[in-house]
């Protein structure tokens, strides 16, 4: 059956894969982008008036589960190890109605905001709902448990939710929930089956100081719940360069947070291109952390992308605020560079790790086409982007 085709235009588009364009237009059909251009269009065109067009956004890292949380756990600044004993006193109140309830209203705030493709920490076993209008979803089974026992339950539950999804994943969960042996077998199970893994590393400095010294306020939280961190802590040798050197195996390999790496573990990073470092702005804020290297990382050349985290450290899952923080917080970086963070950079990575997954991240021939606007009445570039760091993302109801 013949496709339909449409053609739509606006007073700019953003291609994210170059420059913006000044009066533009995009052909499209149901399911791909025909042709993008700028000046007289091709054909009848629906003129969308004084809006960007740009791609659907990608969000590299959220926790769908927590989604039933109204406002993040804790007050801002709070410790990062007083936070986790209070999720994990949240968690214990939660059911498998509560957890279908949460899970179908993060996948509902996802695509109403904007995002058409996520990567989700899950913990197994569990089933997504499904209908008609809800994102693409890499599922990353997580993995946790200093000791053998609770390891070898939980890691055999993620295999079985890896292998039961065509986009399943494995998220080894954090370095002071699962043990140097626990991490390896992961990875190493990973690396047999192809399928990508994502972690959270270098969260906040109490992380540091568990796993090079044995010692602070994760080993007293680890030594209430009779986990014994002297079994297990400190690492030996460097432990952040043995994290980073597991990850950067993988065809796609994802580093969660990144907060507290150092000058020498980011130019260590470089040695990895195939790996992507995930930063979650408003909750990096949340907790009040020191000033996040991601300009560092940008100007080395180490590929950076965006997430939301968990409404357990974040108001809502919406993207586009985390574009707008960088974009009103962090302008020593690009604006196209930051755009990219939540579109072309985590689609790359995300289809190299899962090639069923459609060409997404930019506003091209053979992409996807799904597009969102942004309200602008800019003349220039410079214009536009101030306007793109105050006015929200919006799905137009004609795409």
């Amino acid at each position: 059956m013949k496709e339909d085709f449409r053609v739509v235009r606006a007073r700019w588009i953003v291609p994210v894969s170059s420059p913006p364009l000044q009066n533009g237009w995009i052909r499209y059909g149901t399911t791909k982008i025909q042709e993008i251009g700028s000046g007289e269009p091709p054909a009848d065109a629906v003129d969308l008036g004084d809006v960007a067009i740009l791609p659907r956004l990608i969000n590299s890292h959220t926790h769908l589960e927590f989604s039933d949380h109204e406002s993040p756990v804790g007050s801002p600044g709070v410790s990062f190890s007083e936070w986790i004993k209070l999720v994990i006193a949240s968690r214990g109140l939660s059911n498998p109605d509560s957890l279908l309830s949460s899970l179908t209203s993060g996948l509902n705030e996802l695509w109403q905001t904007g995002t058409v493709l996520a990567g989700d920490i899950a913990t197994p076993p569990l089933h997504y709902p499904a209908w008609k209008d809800q994102p693409d979803l890499v599922s990353f089974a997580e993995v946790l448990g200093l000791q053998s026992d609770r390891f070898n339950d939980r890691f055999q539950a993620a295999i079985e939710h890896a292998d039961r999804l065509e986009k399943g994943a494995y998220s080894p969960h954090a370095p002071y929930s699962i043990s140097r042996d626990g991490f390896e077998k992961v990875i190493e199970h990973a690396l047999v089956k192809n399928r990508p893994v994502a972690m959270h590393i270098a969260e906040s400095p109490e992380e540091r100081e568990l796993l090079t010294s044995g010692t602070g306020p994760l080993a007293e939280l680890l030594d209430t719940m009779n986990l014994s961190p002297l079994e297990h802590y400190p690492w030996r040798g460097e432990p952040f360069r043995v994290l980073i050197d597991g990850l950067g195996q993988q065809d796609s390999g994802f580093l969660i947070h990144g907060n507290d790496l150092t000058a020498d573990e980011i130019e260590y990073l470089t040695r990895y291109p195939r790996l992507t470092v995930v930063y979650c702005p408003r909750t990096h804020d949340f907790f009040r952390f020191a000033k996040h290297p991601v300009d560092k990382m940008v100007n080395a050349g180490i590929r950076v992308a965006l997430g939301t985290d968990s409404r357990a450290s974040n108001p809502d899952l919406n993207l586009w605020k985390e574009v707008q923080y960088l974009l009103n917080h962090r302008q020593e970086i690009p604006p196209e560079e930051i755009l990219a963070m939540a579109t072309s950079v985590p689609a790359d990575a995300f289809q190299r790790a899962c090639p069923s997954l459609r060409p997404s991240g930019q506003l091209r021939a053979g992409f996807r086409s799904d597009f969102g606007v942004v309200e602008t009445h800019a003349t220039e570039s410079e214009q536009l982007w101030r306007d793109l760091s105050t006015h929200p993302y919006c799905i137009p109801a004609l795409i």
